[in-house]
């Protein structure tokens, strides 16, 4: 049997958002990811969402004292831990699907920094350079997954609403200010079935006690 597992996430932006794309835009040094279909609006791309995402549920989990690898570790990949399992590794396939985060408003403005010292911690002398930042309210983030069983699809939309409630900057310049934002929505659903939200925080409160 395939359980099917849904899930949606809205985000209320408290600042800018940047997210690199592959655009090239005349005097914009990094530019913005858009969506495909009409180029204007931006987005977060599936696997930048993935990518934070995987993060924080290796943050969140190792804060509990249970094992996650670090993906930034390829070496440190074990493909047994809460983290393999749901985001995948090498040898397997992750069982969560995500889709490019959306923006409702196309507003989009460019930014310019200086480059700084890491050493001398004073500005670098002609190192501007200028970033696309977009604006708008809610970020909406969407997904899926295909498990075994419906308490295993249970545990990983548990894991995706902790890791979504204690996230606090998304993409890129989160240092300069850009990104930050709070969920203020969360719902899952299993073969088509809402998972109460109380159900949701219950299976969250046994994860983190292990």
């Amino acid at each position: 049997m395939v359980v099917a597992l849904e899930f949606t996430m809205q985000f209320r932006l408290l600042s800018g958002l940047h997210t690199t794309g592959d655009r090239v835009e005349l005097w914009t040094d990094k530019a913005l990811a858009l969506d495909w279909h009409t180029g204007r609006k931006p987005i977060v791309p599936a696997t930048s969402l993935k990518g934070w995402l995987r993060e924080g549920a290796e943050r969140i989990l190792r804060a509990v004292g249970r094992p996650a690898c670090d993906g930034c570790q390829p070496s440190s990949i074990c493909g047994n831990c809460l983290v393999c399992e749901f985001f995948g590794h090498p040898r397997a396939k992750a069982k969560l699907v995500f889709e490019d985060g959306k923006l409702e408003s196309e507003r989009r403005a460019t930014r310019t920094s200086v480059s700084l010292s890491p050493y001398r911690k004073t500005a670098y002398e002609e190192r501007l350079f200028t970033t696309e930042v977009a604006w708008g309210q809610i970020l909406t983030v969407q997904g899926k997954g295909f498990f075994a069983t419906h308490e295993e699809a249970k545990r990983a939309a548990a894991l995706l609403w902790l890791v979504a409630k204690a996230g606090f900057a998304l993409g890129g310049a989160r240092s300069r200010g850009l990104g930050w934002l709070e969920l203020i929505a969360f719902s899952a659903r299993c073969d088509g079935q809402e998972i109460a939200g109380e159900e949701i925080q219950g299976v969250a409160e046994a994860l983190v006690r292990g």
